[in-house]
């Protein structure tokens, strides 16, 4: 029985746990689902929600407020596509200051569970908790950081496979991670980039300890030859 549980677990045959949420850490029903949405305590990958401006919605949003129809609202493509690229690069390097990322993935699906999400897998599992207790509930371009862990640790379960092959009929409503592609030569210089300012901030954290350490065995020494002094002259008085 424990065996059929665990091959099922997470599974369309798992009628206890809700599949969407264990391979993608979202659910369009939310905490309606009639299944369990079982939230790590820690993980690796942490999900930012909704951080992520989506060109669509917000040309959508901007014909609305100019009392336009929002369908078949128009998109600069070549200007989105330099939006994003500034948008992932600047968020590289801010997740990288926490630790070495093994992924970065930021969602061009439309449906409102998942619209503008971005995953964030690190190297170590402390690494994901330190960026999660530093992000969650500062403001990042304007909008409130909402930070969680997040069950996906492997995107080959969680991304659409039509998408990647643009071939996916459900377009930006489906269910599965439409994932935008990055460069890897962007991917590349960013992470060389990053790894150049840890090693930075290294040398100068041990450089600190160093006078740190300097500082503490000077104050000691000081502390030692006062208090031999004083020794001396209370012995001192006393023969006297």
């Amino acid at each position: 029985m424990a065996r059929h549980l665990a091959r099922i677990h997470g599974t369309e045959e798992d009628k206890v746990n809700c599949p969407f949420y264990f391979k993608i850490g979202a659910c369009r029903h939310a905490d309606r689902c009639s299944r369990i949405h079982h939230r790590p305590a820690f993980s690796q990958t942490i999900l930012i929600k909704h951080i992520y401006r989506h060109p669509t919605r917000e040309a959508e949003l901007q014909a609305a407020r100019e009392g336009r129809s929002v369908d078949g609202v128009e998109v600069d493509q070549a200007k989105a596509r330099e939006d994003f690229l500034v948008f992932f690069e600047g968020f590289y390097e801010e997740l990288s200051k926490f630790g070495r990322l093994e992924a970065l993935h930021i969602c061009d699906n439309l449906g409102d569970h998942m619209i503008g999400h971005v995953y964030a897998k690190f190297s170590e599992e402390e690494e994901a908790a330190d960026a999660l207790n530093v992000m969650n509930g500062r403001y990042y371009n304007g909008r409130k950081m909402e930070v969680e862990f997040s069950p996906v640790t492997d995107f080959r379960e969680a991304r659409c496979r039509d998408f990647d092959e643009d071939t996916c009929r459900r377009g930006g409503f489906c269910n599965f991670m439409h994932i935008k592609p990055v460069p890897i030569c962007l991917i590349r210089d960013i992470e060389e980039d990053a790894e150049d300012e840890r090693r930075r901030e290294e040398m100068e954290r041990i450089e600190r300890r160093r006078k740190d350490d300097r500082r503490s065995r000077h104050r000691k020494e000081r502390t030692k030859e006062g208090g031999g002094s004083g020794s001396e002259r209370r012995r001192g008085g006393s023969s006297g």
